[in-house]
């Protein structure tokens, strides 16, 4: 399918550009999102007459996207998650919960503009892309840990806290190392009340049961007692 493109798409091309596309692309991505308009030639034309008010406004919003990148006033995000001695997560970590933090921490975007091109699954402390105009990424520190102490010590020492296994020991504090026990236990008395909940349901399910069977059987004796 031929498009014209209204602004820049990595890997495809430029404001302007007249390019060809996977048609579903096209129709569920491009075209609804405002990025593109089909390549016929009503709208070759209108985007000739509109093409110099088009560039100025794309000029505008890529300046604006740099002085929000200029005026940052946080480098490092952090998402606090439950996670296994060995820095596995109990879940996921996924694009829409990095936008969520972002914008609490003052700076307001949707999940399509966190470059993640993976799932995350363990404790983490790395970059990541946020797009805040075609033109215009930038990085920030992502700090996935099990507790704030934790966090403060990834962030002191540029990496993932896991358990290593060279030494076989903990390399977490020793207020770390209780966080996370404490998040463990937590999650194992849910699993226990789970479990009594269910104990306590099938006892009362077998009295309920039993009674009625006394209940038929007192009958049955009853109904042969007047026979007899």
């Amino acid at each position: 399918m031929n498009i014209i493109l209204l602004e820049r798409i990595e890997k495809l091309g430029q404001i302007g550009d007249l390019v060809t596309v996977k048609s579903g692309y096209a129709r569920n991505f491009l075209l609804p999102k405002g990025k593109a308009v089909f390549a016929s030639k009503e709208n070759i034309q209108i985007f000739e007459d509109k093409k110099a008010q088009l560039e100025g406004e794309n000029i505008t919003r890529k300046q604006e996207a740099q002085d929000l990148a200029n005026n940052l006033q946080f480098q490092e995000i952090v998402i606090i998650r439950a996670a296994s001695e060995s820095g596995q997560l109990y879940g996921s970590v996924s694009a829409k919960d990095i936008a969520q933090e972002v914008t609490n921490a003052g700076l307001t975007i949707d999940k399509s503009q966190v470059i993640l091109n993976k799932t995350l699954k363990t404790l983490s402390f790395e970059d990541v892309s946020l797009r805040l105009h075609p033109e215009v990424h930038i990085k920030i520190k992502l700090n996935i840990a099990r507790s704030i102490e934790e966090a403060k010590e990834q962030s002191k020492s540029g990496k993932a806290i896991i358990t290593t296994e060279i030494t076989g020991g903990d390399i977490r504090s020793d207020r770390a190392q209780k966080d996370a026990k404490r998040f463990e236990k937590k999650n194992n008395t849910k699993d226990v009340e789970k479990k009594n909940e269910k104990l306590v349901e099938t006892d009362e399910n077998n009295i309920q049961k039993n009674k009625k069977e006394n209940i038929i059987e007192s009958k049955k004796t009853i109904k042969v007692d007047k026979e007899d």
